[in-house]
C-alpha cells in the first residue's frame, strides 16, 4: 500500500482508481467493504471475551446473553440435568428471556429438586453397592476358609491313611521276623 508524504498509510476502496487526497491517511470503506465475509472478523468485544478466558470455548447451544447474565445458576442447571436432551435444553434456553419470574422460579425448583433426587438416589445406590460388596466378601471369606478347612481334612484323612498303611507294613514285616 502506498503511503502519503506525511507516511500514513493510505486504502483505496476497490474498484477505486482515483488518488485520495494526500492528508487523508485512511478512507472510508464502501457498503461492500463495511461487511466482512467473516461476522467475527473485526469484533473487538467478542475477541476481548475470548481473551479474558485464555481460550475460545465454543458454546454448545446457543444461549442469549440476557439469561447468561440473569440466571447463570439455571443455565448451569439445564446444562448437567439428565432429563432433557440437547434440543430440549435450547429450547429453554431460548424461551427463558419471555418467561415470567414466578415461571422461571418454578422451573428452578424443578430442577433443583431433580438434582437433589437424583443425588440422594446416587447415594442411595452407592450404600446398597457397599453393603452387597461387604456381604459377598464375607461369603467369599467364609467360601475359603471352607476350602482351605476341607483341603486340611483330606490331607490329614490322606496321611492318617499313609501311616495306618505304614503300620500295618511294619507290623507284617515284624510278624516275619
Amino acid at each position: 500500500m502506498p503511503n502519503d508524504d506525511s507516511g500514513n498509510i493510505q486504502i483505496k476502496p476497490a474498484g477505486s482508481t482515483a488518488n485520495p487526497p494526500a492528508t487523508a491517511a485512511v478512507s472510508q470503506p464502501t457498503p461492500a467493504q463495511a461487511q466482512p465475509t467473516n461476522a467475527r472478523a473485526f469484533n473487538l468485544e467478542a475477541d476481548a471475551d475470548a481473551s479474558a478466558s485464555g481460550t475460545a470455548k465454543p458454546e454448545k447451544y446457543s444461549i442469549p446473553k440476557l439469561v447468561k447474565d440473569k440466571y447463570p445458576d439455571l443455565v448451569e442447571l439445564i446444562k448437567v440435568t439428565e432429563s432433557m436432551d440437547d434440543q430440549e435444553r435450547e429450547y429453554w434456553f431460548q424461551i427463558m428471556p419471555i418467561m415470567t419470574a414466578e415461571q422461571i422460579e418454578k422451573f428452578r425448583n424443578i430442577l433443583i429438586t431433580e438434582k437433589e433426587q437424583l443425588q440422594a438416589l446416587d447415594k442411595e445406590y452407592e450404600e446398597e453397592l457397599n453393603r452387597l460388596n461387604e456381604k459377598h466378601l464375607l461369603e467369599w471369606k467364609e467360601f475359603e476358609s471352607k476350602e482351605k478347612s476341607k483341603a486340611i481334612h483330606e490331607a490329614e484323612q490322606a496321611n492318617s491313611a499313609s501311616e495306618k498303611q505304614m503300620e500295618e507294613d511294619l507290623l507284617a514285616k515284624l510278624s516275619n521276623v
